[in-house]
């Protein structure tokens, strides 16, 4: 009694500041309500962890449809690409690559994922592990899950997956650093992807992206693998296209539905090696001056179920390029 009468206390004081913990609103606990009955968490325990996430309550709450958002244009393919396709960035995977050498071998074997695309995503993510995030990744996930956050259902989800995670893995939630956004490790997975792609690759026991280079490497290509990688299939080539044909390059991420023997009845310009049967699409890369425009192939599509964004999925392949191509220079 004289606990809760404390606390109590505390949160009416918090509360007059403006100020509450996570636990002050009933969506949190109607959460906590969940996890205990559907996972069998303790309820003393997430009731103490989420009382560590402070909200601040607007003097004047805002009225929808009051404050229109304003949408900024993305950036533009050719400055997004140099943000990534850097000298030190390459030569950084490059050295990756051989001081792993033979954990991505066995990778690329398992997963049939080459290894220059394992390397690249590792390089955009977190620059070979170096960069893994500051932010803490449940109060990341429980500001965005129980405010007006646009997303909130979707961290809702993936706070639950968070807490299952920390549980499967004896990790303990309020120590785990991450993005701004909620992701984790050397290959910046959520929680969802942690609990469902990553994998013991250094067979320790412990599934570990946060310390263990090998089951970052495993978990990537064991993700690609998931969402159906082509082994060894290509991933796209530059194409030039006119007039109306534009219309179908897309500027978001497009699955190959029609194969190379529709398009080329459309008058589409297919290189002959392309056998007629392969399904293809066409993206859009909005640049200073003129689009650059890509013929893609399957494996594009599944690099754009890491990163649903073009230019990502375009920026790790011309990476895995340039990382293929001086690693065989040098080695």
């Amino acid at each position: 009694m004289r606990l809760l009468a404390i606390s109590l206390l505390l949160l009416s004081s918090l509360v007059s500041a403006k100020i509450v913990p996570a636990t002050y609103f009933k969506t949190t606990q109607n959460f906590i309500d969940k996890m205990v009955t559907k996972h069998d968490f303790n309820r003393d325990e997430l009731l103490t962890i989420f009382a560590t996430v402070k909200f601040k309550i607007a003097d004047k709450p805002i009225k929808k449809n009051k404050v229109k958002r304003v949408k900024k244009p993305p950036m533009v393919w050719d400055k997004y690409r140099d943000l990534f396709l850097t000298e030190e960035r390459i030569n950084n995977g490059v050295k990756f690559w051989k001081d792993n050498l033979a954990v991505i071998t066995r990778a690329e074997k398992t997963y049939n994922v080459p290894a220059e695309i394992i390397v690249a995503i590792l390089g955009i993510e977190t620059s070979y592990g170096s960069k893994k995030g500051t932010h803490s990744t449940f109060k990341v996930l429980t500001t965005r899950a129980f405010t007006n956050y646009r997303r909130r259902n979707f961290y809702r989800n993936e706070l639950e997956s968070f807490l299952l995670m920390s549980r499967d893995n004896a990790i303990a939630p309020l120590s785990v650093k991450g993005s701004y956004a909620g992701a984790m490790g050397f290959p910046q997975f959520i929680a969802s992807s942690y609990r469902h792609y990553a994998v013991d690759f250094d067979h320790d026991g412990v599934i570990d992206l946060f310390s263990s280079p090998a089951d970052a490497i495993g978990s990537i290509a064991n993700y690609f693998d998931q969402h159906h990688w082509h082994d060894f299939g290509e991933i796209a080539r530059p194409i030039e296209l006119h007039g109306k044909q534009l219309e179908h390059a897309k500027r978001a991420n497009s699955k190959p539905k029609m194969n190379a023997k529709f398009w080329r009845n459309k008058g589409f310009n297919i290189d002959v090696d392309i056998n007629d049967k392969t399904k293809l699409a066409f993206i859009r890369l909005p640049q200073k001056t003129i689009d650059e425009t890509w013929l893609t192939f399957w494996n594009f599509y599944v690099l754009t179920r890491y990163n649903h964004d073009n230019r990502y999925a375009i920026t790790a392949y011309r990476l895995s390029e340039k990382i293929k191509q001086q690693f065989n220079l040098k080695y």
